[in-house]
């Protein structure tokens, strides 16, 4: 198989760990290893994958020789006289090293997140703390490495590297972890100061903020003041010597926001809205914001209008979902007029939720209102499943026979070929109003109605449907 599909790297690495673990031949294994990366000298996986082996070899290696009561091994990277060359090279992680150095060789730009993989991997040993400073040593060292915003990346986050352990013993000794980790934040932080004005570049400045972010992120209630302070004061240094991207500019703002400093957020909408007016995120930002504020309603549809004017239909959901609730809720003399606007554009996920909550606002006024919204949207397009559900269950809940029957026969026109379960609730009201003399009918329109690979589920679904009558029981 391996010569056949030699080009995916899963099935090398597959093969060698079968070898590594069912067989227990090392030898093997590192030779499946050599020859995918001959296949596929780019696959970074591979390369990773091999360094773990050689890592786990050194592991059952040392493991048998405790079992055995053999201690001359002390993971110092030093030989000793009774360990054979092979073994001492495997056992100070000599070919692990090996396998990181060509792996540097090969891809060159790339290495510094690769090398970042790699010490991840190792860390994950405890014999592996020499191993892991050289690598470091290797990338600090490194001229060309050194101008890498990457390779920086990874040498700062280095203060961290035992971050998990400490949270585990302070976890286990019911300790709070957040000062040490405090500690160890300040020492990366500065490292990444000090990156930034040896490398003051636009992709340092953002890998920084990328870096705050997922501190950020982590969310704890002693250091979350302090990290945001820091983020904050990076965004507006990025913002100072180069032009700030919307991605990066909504982040900043849902992050301000956050932090209720909420004249900040108006000030930056209001400074990007204009470079940035087809973003949906800033407008939808910008309109939350007023809504929250309790602007007057004259702003508020001000902004929303203009948004819409500004924006792709089809990316302004999340825009007319804030105008509908904020109508709604606070029971606008607008509300009618923005759900029957909403109701009457041709981007389907925005006219059913308008559509239904037109049906929702209409029912708590009066029938009449229900029936006339209805009656005037039931024929419009695009058609949607969800407004004839949701006036069926409107009218169910008045016990209006009729009227339900009809929205039913409505919704089958134009879901009867795709929708079994329509077919199928459509009977069990039919039982339910004790109308079963219609139900042998709509079985026999069903199988005409419904597309040809539907058919065997929905006569599944008939037969407990039956089933369940003949119990006495609804099938829904």
């Amino acid at each position: 198989m391996l010569q056949t599909h030699n080009k995916k790297p899963n099935l090398w690495i597959l093969a060698a760990k079968f070898e590594f673990e069912t067989n227990e031949s090392i030898d093997t294994a590192r030779n499946l290893f050599q020859r995918a990366i001959r296949f596929i000298p780019n696959n970074k996986k591979l390369w990773i994958e091999y360094f773990k082996m050689e890592l786990l070899c050194v592991e059952v290696i040392m493991k048998r020789k405790e079992l055995l009561g053999i201690k001359e091994f002390e993971s110092n990277d030093e030989p000793h006289e009774s360990i054979s060359k092979v073994e001492d090279a495997i056992l100070s992680c000599k070919i692990a090293e090996i396998i990181f150095e060509n792996s540097i060789k090969e891809f060159k730009n790339e290495a510094p997140e690769l090398i970042n993989s790699f010490i991840l991997v190792a860390n994950d040993f405890n014999f592996t703390k020499n191993l892991i400073d050289r690598m470091y040593k290797r990338l600090s060292e490194d001229e060309e490495l050194g101008k890498l915003a990457t390779s920086r990346d990874v040498l700062a986050r280095r203060h961290l590297l035992e971050e998990t352990e400490i949270l585990k013993k302070c976890e286990k000794n019911g300790q709070i972890a957040d000062f040490t980790i405090a500690e160890l934040e300040e020492k990366a932080n500065s490292a990444f100061l000090e990156s930034i004005a040896f490398l003051d570049t636009q992709e340092m400045h953002l890998i920084y903020i990328n870096f705050l972010i997922e501190r950020l992120n982590l969310n704890s209630q002693y250091l979350n003041d302090e990290r945001f302070e820091r983020l904050n004061d990076a965004f507006y240094k990025l913002e100072s010597k180069f032009k700030i991207s919307v991605d990066y500019l909504v982040k900043w703002i849902r992050y301000l926001i956050t932090f209720k400093k909420i004249d900040e957020a108006f000030e930056k909408i209001e400074k990007y809205l204009d470079e940035f007016k087809s973003n949906k995120d800033l407008w939808t930002l910008y309109l939350e914001l007023n809504i929250n504020k309790n602007a007057q309603e004259d702003k508020i549809l001000q902004v929303f209008y203009k948004s819409i004017d500004n924006i792709k239909q089809n990316e302004a959901l999340e825009l007319w979902e804030t105008i509908f609730e904020w109508s709604l809720d606070s029971q606008s003399q607008n509300a009618e007029k923005l759900l029957q606007l909403g109701s009457s554009l041709m981007v389907k996920e925005i006219s059913t939720i308008a559509r239904t909550k037109y049906l929702e606002w209409a029912e708590k006024i009066n029938d009449f209102k229900l029936k006339e919204v209805y009656s005037n949207l039931r024929q419009i397009p695009p058609y949607s499943y969800e407004f004839f559900l949701k006036y069926i269950e409107l009218e169910k809940s008045r016990l209006h026979e009729k009227d339900v029957e009809f929205a039913y026969e409505d919704a089958l026109k134009h879901f009867g070929n795709e929708t079994i379960d329509l077919w199928i609730q459509y009977m069990c009201f039919k039982q339910k109003i004790k109308k079963t003399q219609d139900i042998a009918g709509l079985y026999w329109r069903a199988m005409k109605q419904l597309d040809s690979d539907l058919i065997e589920e929905f006569s599944h679904k008939f037969c407990l449907f039956k089933l369940n009558s003949t119990d006495g029981h609804t099938f829904e």
